[in-house]
């Protein structure tokens, strides 16, 4: 798991191609003209939704397509339009659009010679997915908690690092590795649970699953507030990080720097303390009795820390290194007002979000449309009571899903994110906020946006690849993750999300030099991907990467 890019960086990637910096050009790999394909996505909702992209050396709008249901019969006709944005590394695409196609069952797409691989459409499509997306979070278990990879790991953890505590040991056992090493964060742990209990919110169906998920890391965060005056940021630090491909459960019987006695770095700076708060607070919204009064003490404690420091969290190692904090702690002022009712928490997360920004997608760094959608009303409870906040809401909502509509037309595949480093969560976050600005009316097409997320993530893309990890040889197959020591990670990670696609100049930056595999001639400089284990850009899974998939997959559902 190395360092993130910084916001400026991942802003300059979602430029138009046009208007890319010749530098970033000149780093595409040359590569040999791709054969003609149908790209398609799905799984799908009958009411969903369903663009195929066809993509060739030419445009063919206006060609004629069918679709092919079981046995071959013939169910809809039509003509491909023109589509919009860029066809690297084709010469054009055309749309075939599918969203007639309302009957389960599984679908092709035929256009002359050309076949799509099947499309399947379910009233169920949802349920399964979503199940499958949370496995990664057992795969990450840490402590005691149980993880279907390793067995328990880390059990000294650990040893406060600095300031009035230091070399004093308290309980930071438990909760989730970050990635694909053996760090763990107040920030994407905080941020995981609360797009966890979000989701329950809008699949009620799987909330029982999903709450039960979000919980390992909720007895953690309550662990990182120890004592008064404490908060822990994170536990392990760079010399972790170096020596991630190893068996966590192994790591009490070492004696080296970062691993029997594991550091924990305290702090109380805004873009963690918003994001603990918030995932406590939404664990004591379903909760009663001693154990909420527990949560939100600790939230409030968390929130309160984070409002006298907005600056950044300063940690060893620079890793999620936000540098402003407003929109976390509007996330955790949302939560703590739906916890306790105080208005006066509603006010302040207006104030937040007011501060906000909401054009650079939605991810690790600019979590502000989470609170947005939650107080304009669409997160499955009711919007603030404030007109005024509620206005501040609704408004930075919209402006968040269309944002992801403008990014999400560069491409004629269609993903709302910017390819930057992490992709793989701003095309769902910020799915997820075009799907739920449609739901308040707020953006036209905005679920066609969502969709388009779903279907790039699992494989109308150029590479026609899933970025979820699975058995099929069109899933991802070699993640960056120590779970590779313990056998085949096709089914021990079966279900978590890779980074996916990045920009040929994000991949420079990164010092990752591009390897020639089945994927290359699919490449461009837009848009580079490896099933590689050593690439940590596209290959690395991240709690933060399969949290966005699961809100924009619950989103989604009916």
């Amino acid at each position: 798991m190395p360092r993130w890019q910084s916001g400026a960086v991942r802003r300059l990637l979602v430029l138009p191609l046009a208007l890319l910096p010749l530098t970033v050009l000149a780093t595409a790999p040359a590569q040999a003209r791709p054969p003609s394909v149908i790209r398609v996505g799905g799984p799908s909702l009958p009411s969903d939704p369903k663009l195929a992209v066809v993509a060739s050396s030419r445009s063919l709008a206006g060609r004629r397509f069918v679709v092919t249901g079981r046995r071959g019969r013939v169910v809809m006709r039509g003509r491909l339009r023109r589509a919009t944005g860029s066809a690297a590394p084709w010469g054009g695409a055309a749309i075939a659009n599918l969203t007639r196609v309302r009957r389960s069952g599984s679908y092709r797409v035929k256009v002359g010679k050309l076949r799509s691989r099947p499309w399947v459409v379910s009233r169920g499509a949802y349920a399964p997915l979503l199940s499958r997306l949370t496995r990664m979070y057992k795969a990450n278990s840490d402590g005691r908690e149980p993880s279907s990879v390793f067995g328990p790991a880390h059990l000294r953890d650990a040893l406060i690092a600095g300031g009035p505590f230091a070399g004093q040991r308290f309980d930071l056992t438990g909760g989730w590795r970050d990635a694909g090493d053996n760090l763990k964060f107040t920030q994407t742990t905080g941020l995981s649970v609360a797009a966890l209990n979000y989701a329950a919110r809008l699949a009620p169906a799987r909330a029982a699953e999903l709450r039960a998920t979000s919980d390992v890391g909720v007895r953690w965060l309550l662990k990182t507030h120890p004592a008064p005056g404490l908060f822990v940021a994170q536990v392990g630090d760079q010399r972790d990080h170096e020596q991630s491909f190893r068996d966590p459960a192994r790591d009490d019987a070492l004696n080296g720097p970062g691993q029997g006695d594991r550091p924990a770095y305290p702090s109380t700076a805004a873009p963690a303390a918003g994001l603990a708060a918030a995932g406590l607070a939404l664990a004591a919204e379903r909760t009663g009795g001693g154990t909420r009064d527990q949560l939100l003490a600790s939230a409030r404690d968390w929130y309160a820390a984070g409002k006298a420091n907005m600056g950044p969290v300063g940690a060893p190692g620079g890793f999620y290194d936000d540098r402003t904090g407003a929109d976390n702690m509007a996330v955790g002022a949302a939560a703590l007002w739906r916890a306790t009712g105080d208005d006066s928490f509603q006010a302040d997360a207006g104030t937040f979000l007011g501060a906000s920004q909401f054009q650079s997608g939605v991810d690790s760094f600019e979590v502000a449309g989470l609170a947005a959608a939650d107080l304009c009303g669409v997160l499955g409870a009711k919007p603030a009571t404030s007109p005024a906040v509620r206005s501040v809401a609704c408004n930075g909502l919209r402006q968040a899903a269309q944002a992801a509509r403008e990014r999400y037309r560069i491409t004629a595949f269609g993903s709302p994110g910017a390819f930057s480093f992490g992709w793989v969560q701003d095309n769902g976050g910020s799915g997820a906020m075009a799907t739920l600005a449609a739901k308040a009316r707020l953006l036209r097409g905005g679920r066609t946006i969502g969709a388009g997320a779903r279907d790039y993530l699992l494989g109308r893309n150029p590479w026609g690849q899933s970025f979820v990890v699975g058995p099929s040889r069109r899933e991802a197959g070699a993640p960056h993750h120590s779970a590779y020591l313990k056998g085949n990670p096709r089914r021990l990670l079966n279900g978590a999300v890779v980074g996916g696609p990045a920009s040929a100049q994000a991949l420079k930056d990164s010092n990752m030099t591009v390897k020639r595999s089945r994927f290359s001639r699919f490449n461009s400089s837009a848009a580079i991907y490896e099933d590689r284990r050593d690439d940590y850009v596209t290959s690395e899974v991240g709690l933060a990467y399969s949290s966005y998939a699961i809100l924009l997959v619950a989103a989604l559902g009916p």
